[in-house]
């Protein structure tokens, strides 16, 4: 993707894991998509919300339902949780686990901004410290960071003994080039997941040409590192477990 625009990589990044021809991205109402490799045999239902399209995927066997769930939504109500959840066959279930919305960023070589100088070194997906750090922050934020997945490559700033912050590249578009990152409770506050990121995009743009950062809609703090770094906004997503 190296010398498209980051507006056009970011899209075509959206298309290749949806599995839909990028034009789709700028249709209105909600469509119905394939799901790129990533997705195969995801258990799941996944919303994304990419300028005015509202793209969906769900196993086969949801299509059909899905297909009438959506047809009979409101424009203003396809993005919801409740619609998230409907689609999973979770509508009459109390507090059903709908995951996000959650912000996406793009950035490559043109827009990175290194606005601190880089720290942390890679870690061994076993190291002890790993579990230090996910014992402080709890398993919604080792989750919700990228951690629980076996193929990141995991960066540590170890301070004190323990681990004050850490981060992980997780693969996307081919590469391990997808941000996620985790501050140890105690930490928070000092810039430290700002430095661990900047090693990790520096480490991992070369190869990759663009790099994505994901975050809760609702993460002000890590949002605005995103934003520091020359992260653009290019949709958000919503995301819905199968049961069983």
């Amino acid at each position: 993707m190296a010398g498209l625009p980051l507006s056009t990589a970011a899209a075509r990044a959206w298309a290749a894991g949806l599995g839909c021809e990028p034009r789709l991205l700028d249709e209105p109402g909600a469509h119905l998509v394939p799901g790129g490799p990533q997705l195969d045999g995801f258990r799941a239902v996944y919303l994304a919300r990419i300028g005015p399209a509202v793209l969906v995927y769900c196993p086969d066997q949801l299509r059909r339902r899905a297909a009438a769930v959506l047809a009979a939504t409101a424009p203003g109500e396809l993005f919801t949780a409740h619609t998230c959840a409907s689609l999973a066959g979770l509508a009459g279930v109390t507090q059903p686990q709908v995951h996000g919305p959650s912000w996406h960023g793009f950035t490559d070589a043109v827009h990175f901004r290194p606005v601190v100088p880089a720290a942390g070194r890679r870690l061994d997906r076993a190291d002890p410290l790993l579990a230090g750090l996910r014992a402080a922050c709890g398993d919604a934020d080792w989750a919700e960071s990228g951690f629980t997945g076996p193929d990141g490559v995991v960066y540590g700033i170890e301070q004190d003994g323990r681990l004050a912050a850490a981060g992980n590249l997780t693969p996307f578009g081919g590469h391990r080039a997808d941000v996620g990152l985790l501050t140890h409770p105690a930490a928070r506050g000092r810039g430290l997941a700002t430095r661990i990121a900047v090693r990790m995009i520096t480490d991992a743009l070369p190869a990759a040409g663009l790099v994505r950062y994901r975050a809760l809609a609702s993460n002000t703090p890590s949002l605005a590192i995103a934003s520091s770094l020359g992260f653009a906004g290019c949709g958000q997503n919503l995301m819905t477990p199968l049961p069983g």
